[in-house]
């Protein structure tokens, strides 16, 4: 990369290593989408998918263990909900992505996305279970109620813009000609 009006090379200049860490981001993209690929066309179905209603009932009976504490609320609510959204895009991938595979793709980034929100949120209530617990002997625990309940209310509710885009299906991706690209 030669810039800067003929200054020299980005190497002299510090710009390089911008661009290298700029290029990486190229690859995390690409492997975000395999790994989307991978869970909606393999793992999801994988053993007529035992281990994702498995997780389902993990968190219904976690939820339902912690129901009755106020001071879960918060965390149990936001899990149930996730949860929630997680199994009707599953259900939706389901119904839709085998007599399609364009609907499998085209939701597969966001499918994971939701799931990887939803599974945050089951680690933050079981860290704010514990938390609650030591409330009080430790700042860290104090902080990691904070924390988890910023989540639960200010990143947890992403999951339905995720589950929105993953049930619009390939037709808005596919639509356009592919001579037009």
């Amino acid at each position: 990369l030669q810039i800067h009006g003929g200054s020299g090379f980005t190497k002299e200049w510090g710009l390089e290593q911008f661009v290298r860490d700029c290029r990486i981001t190229l690859i995390y993209e690409g492997t975000n989408g395999i790994q989307a690929l991978d869970l909606v066309g393999r793992k999801l179905a994988a053993n007529g998918g035992r281990a994702v209603f498995s997780f389902f009932a993990e968190m219904d009976d976690f939820v339902g263990a912690n129901a009755d504490n106020p001071d879960m609320k918060v965390f149990t609510d936001g899990l149930a909900s996730a949860k929630a959204q997680l199994q009707e895009g599953t259900t939706w991938l389901m119904q839709n992505g085998m007599s399609d595979f364009n609907n499998a793709g085209a939701a597969s980034t966001d499918y994971m996305q939701l799931f990887g929100l939803t599974a945050l949120a089951y680690m933050w209530a079981k860290m704010a279970k514990v938390a609650l617990d030591k409330k009080g002997s430790d700042p860290f625990y104090d902080d990691k109620l904070i924390t988890g309940r910023y989540y639960m209310t200010r990143v947890l509710p992403e999951t339905g813009a995720h589950l929105a885009k993953l049930k619009t299906g390939a037709e808005p991706i596919m639509a356009l000609a592919a001579d037009r690209f």
